[in-house]
């Protein structure tokens, strides 16, 4: 009789291997894919960069030069128009859509996703549009674990553990950030824990992030001064501060929700919507070229030159604007990284009141805090700001600040934003 449980128990076990070294096989495939495609359209944002700078010298050389840049702006916002149409999953930034699959709410193709949202993303960033690169990652990232599901042909539930460890590899390779990529996946995408899935998840943001920090590097993406010592009293500025930032971000959620409905009321060809951000991409190029492109060198600028204050309220406002007018023309392109660089503008304004000694640790907590207010995922905003900024000694100015923002934001009753673009892609089904 124990002969025989022995041997049901060995026979156990050995599945239980069998199933986790299965799990860690397809994980690991999902992270080299995801990897390699995250630093592919990483590169090409990169690039697009260079040829938004190109043009801003170009038209300071010489005026007449407009005119190429205006002929430049409607054949990329076409482009970028056409891609989104020819594969409706691929615009915005792609989380909703990866959540919706992973209930069971819609299927993608995964390779005409991953070629759309590759090239109408690089299109949408050649027009200098105020657009992230961390949501068109993590569905990539997602679509690359469906791939590899559809490859080893593994069962529905093993697929919904891939898409979520290719979004949290996604992430990694967008941030350098692999641990906010797992937790964020956890969150927003699954919303369901399990240790195959944490399992799956850690080891594909890690694959992933061992391979952008080969063609990258492995330093983190902001570069902050140390904080030093925070003052017992700066704490209540803290906490006051995290209630503007949750008043703050719930006006950025309902102003996307007005240029939505701008949008479908100005213009009812979702092929054409990308021209209007282009015009005022325009608009931009020759009146305030700051706030093109999604801002990453911006933060960094905000720590090392001194702005005045009415400048940087300017500067909020509109770098918000284009950014939401950017996101919701339909395009494919994020908002992480225009939200971060919003809220380091708003800490570069607060510390004008606090002190401009406080400038670095008041940008690491509004980056943070306001991500907060607009997506409601506390930890996963401390995690990401700790490994981009590698400001581990901030935990609990971090925490009150993210606490203060998210029940502020809770209490004023918005949607979390993926919550709003997830409903509008399921009505848009009906």
């Amino acid at each position: 009789m124990n002969s025989i449980k022995n041997k049901e128990n060995i026979q156990s076990l050995r599945s239980i291997f069998k199933d986790d070294l299965r799990l860690l096989i397809d994980s690991v495939c999902v992270g080299i894919f995801a990897g390699a495609l995250g630093i592919t359209y990483r590169t090409l944002i990169t690039y697009s960069n260079k040829v938004v700078h190109f043009f801003l010298k170009l038209i300071n050389k010489n005026g007449i030069n407009i005119l190429y840049l205006i002929i430049f702006l409607i054949i990329v916002g076409f482009l970028a128009g056409l891609f989104s149409k020819i594969e409706p999953y691929s615009a915005g930034s792609g989380i909703p859509q990866v959540t919706a699959e992973v209930q069971d709410q819609l299927s993608q193709n995964p390779l005409r996703v991953l070629f759309c949202k590759i090239f109408g993303g690089f299109f949408a960033s050649l027009g200098g549009l105020s657009l992230g690169r961390e949501g068109p990652s993590i569905q990539l990232g997602a679509m690359s674990g469906k791939l590899v599901s559809n490859i080893f042909k593994r069962d529905k539930d093993t697929e919904k553990t891939l898409l979520t460890s290719g979004a949290s590899a996604g992430l990694a390779v967008a941030f350098n950030a692999p641990l906010a990529g797992v937790l964020f996946s956890l969150e927003e995408v699954h919303k369901k824990f399990s240790k195959p899935l944490i399992l799956s998840c850690v080891v594909a943001s890690f694959v992933s992030d061992i391979l952008t920090q080969i063609v990258f590097s492995p330093k983190p993406i902001f570069t902050f001064p140390h904080a030093g010592k925070i003052n017992f009293n700066m704490y209540i500025y803290i906490a006051i501060f995290g209630v503007i930032l949750g008043i703050l971000g719930t006006v950025y959620n309902l102003l996307m929700k007005g240029c939505f409905l701008f949008y479908k009321k100005t213009c009812k060809n979702p092929l054409f919507r990308p021209e209007i951000a282009m015009a005022l991409s325009l608009i931009m190029f020759i009146v305030f070229p700051i706030v093109l492109t999604s801002g990453h060198n911006l933060v960094e600028k905000l720590l090392y030159t001194s702005y005045g204050l009415i400048f940087l309220i300017i500067l909020y406002f509109i770098k918000m604007l284009f950014s939401i007018m950017s996101f919701t023309s339909g395009v494919s392109g994020g908002i992480f990284l225009p939200i971060l660089v919003q809220g380091s503008i708003l800490g570069a304004i607060a510390s004008n009141f606090v002190g401009k000694e406080n400038l670095g640790l008041f940008i690491v907590l509004s980056m943070a805090a306001y991500l907060t207010a607009i997506v409601r995922s506390p930890l996963t905003s401390m995690v990401l700001i700790f490994e981009m900024t590698a400001s581990l000694s901030l935990f609990l100015p971090l925490g009150i600040c993210c606490i203060m923002a998210y029940f502020t934001a809770n209490v004023l009753g918005t949607l979390p934003v993926y919550e709003y673009l997830l409903e509008r892609l399921q009505n848009s089904k009906k």
